[in-house]
C-alpha cells in the first residue's frame, strides 16, 4: 500500500438486501471497493442488473459484479465525489458517498465510528 492510500474492511450495501464485505481503499485519485465475499443472507446476487462478467458504467464510476456475487468492484473517481456523510441505521454506523450526478453509495462499518473515514473521503 502506498503512503497516500488509506484502507478499511467494510460492508458495501448496493441495494436489494445485498451486503458485500470487502476492502475500501482511498487514494488521491479514487475511492475503490473490492468485495471479498457476499455477506448478505442471499447466496446468489442476481438482481443487481449485471450479467456474469459484465461491466457497468454509470456517471463515471464503474461497477463490476459476477452473477454469483463472489466478485464485485466499485471504482469512484475522487472528482465524482460531491461529499461523504455519516449516517446510522439503528446502531450500525454508515457512510453515504454522494456523487456529483446525484447518485450515492452506502457503506456500513458496524458499530465502529465512521468519522475518520468520512473526513478522509471529504479531504
Amino acid at each position: 500500500m502506498a503512503d497516500n492510500e488509506k484502507s478499511w474492511v467494510i460492508n458495501y450495501l448496493p441495494g436489494d438486501k445485498l451486503r458485500l464485505t470487502g476492502k475500501l481503499v482511498l487514494t488521491d485519485d479514487e475511492l475503490r471497493f473490492r468485495a471479498m465475499y457476499d455477506s448478505s443472507f442471499k447466496t446468489v446476487a442476481k438482481k443487481v442488473g449485471l450479467a456474469a462478467g459484465a461491466l457497468g458504467a454509470t456517471g463515471g464510476h464503474l461497477i463490476f459484479l459476477r452473477e454469483d456475487g463472489s466478485d464485485a468492484e466499485v471504482v469512484i473517481p475522487r472528482t465524482s465525489i460531491a461529499s461523504a456523510e455519516a449516517t446510522k441505521k439503528g446502531m450500525m454506523k454508515q457512510i453515504r458517498v454522494n456523487l456529483t450526478d446525484g447518485s450515492s453509495h452506502l457503506f456500513e462499518y458496524g458499530l465502529l465510528s465512521v468519522k475518520k473515514i468520512v473526513a478522509a473521503i471529504n479531504s
